[in-house]
């Protein structure tokens, strides 16, 4: 009896590993890695006003950059005060695009961005490529960013974080 539970036990393990369910290969760093100029910023709150384009409202193309290393940096000059501010974080490859984390500390809800984002990539490794993000923000936006940048919502009874859907693209 104990010599047939080894055997039991190789062909379960040779059973996985012809599994019929063969894992979606992911994106390489190389196929994204790159400078992304933001197209589009837009945040609708949760329908009760109309979506606001805020890229607009940035003066500024925030510069997303993904190295083939892993890491991930925004870089934009903040409209309210005058600097250039930049948005540390990592990212890791999926089977559609990139999972982006911003270091907790980074000033990511500056840009109206979550802690840990999905983005959906689309062109060829050589050639333009676009990162979209169309979701419910999963971390809601800053309320007090969001007025400052949104001054006509100012009489708005949101919430903060002010939840909503969040419009996010990035091109080369």
């Amino acid at each position: 009896m104990t010599r047939a539970r080894p055997a039991v036990l190789a062909v379960a393990l040779l059973a996985a590993a012809c599994s019929d369910d063969p894992a979606e290969p992911t994106l390489s760093n190389d196929d994204v890695a790159g400078t992304y100029n933001m197209t589009v910023l837009a945040f609708d709150p949760q329908g009760v006003l109309p979506e606001m384009n805020v890229l607009v409202r940035l003066n500024t193309t925030p510069q997303l950059i993904l190295t083939t290393s892993g890491t991930a940096q925004v870089v934009f000059l903040d409209p309210i005060s005058g600097l250039f501010r930049t948005i540390g974080g990592t990212y890791r490859t999926t089977t559609t695009g990139v999972r982006i984390d911003f270091n907790a500390s980074s000033l990511y809800r500056e840009l109206l961005l979550s802690r840990r984002m999905e983005f959906t990539h689309s062109g060829p490794a050589a050639g333009p490529k676009t990162l979209t993000f169309n979701a419910a923000a999963p971390d809601g936006v800053n309320r007090t960013r969001l007025l400052q940048l949104v001054p006509e919502w100012v009489t708005e009874q949101l919430l903060d974080p002010a939840p909503g859907n969040l419009r996010i693209s990035f091109s080369t």
